[in-house]
């Protein structure tokens, strides 16, 4: 699609890693994958709303911790059970 000024639009808009650097440093819970039990169905893929899970050369998903917000949609989604909630602190620290 065109403007009349010359502009592309796209129909679909996707999200992008922030400019300004990460945007996980306020999330207080973290997605962890386990591979073991993942049957690569892609549903945490189609459903993260920050778009920050992206497929590895095997197929599984790999979850970019620096730009995940910690919702964990992607755990709801998950019919295996594969990703699980860590805790964090503010700014994205593992309270173990």
């Amino acid at each position: 699609m065109e403007t009349k000024e010359g502009r592309h639009i796209h129909p679909i808009v996707r999200p992008m890693a922030g400019v300004a650097g990460r945007t996980s440093e306020w999330r207080t819970q973290r997605p962890e994958l386990t591979t073991d039990t993942c049957t690569k169905c892609m549903k945490c893929v189609i459903h993260c709303p920050d778009d920050c899970i992206t497929v590895t050369e095997e197929g599984y998903p790999e979850i970019d911790q620096y730009y995940c917000k910690g919702c964990m949609i992607c755990m709801a989604v998950c019919p295996h059970d594969s990703i699980s909630e860590v805790i964090t602190l503010p700014g994205g620290e593992t309270d173990a």
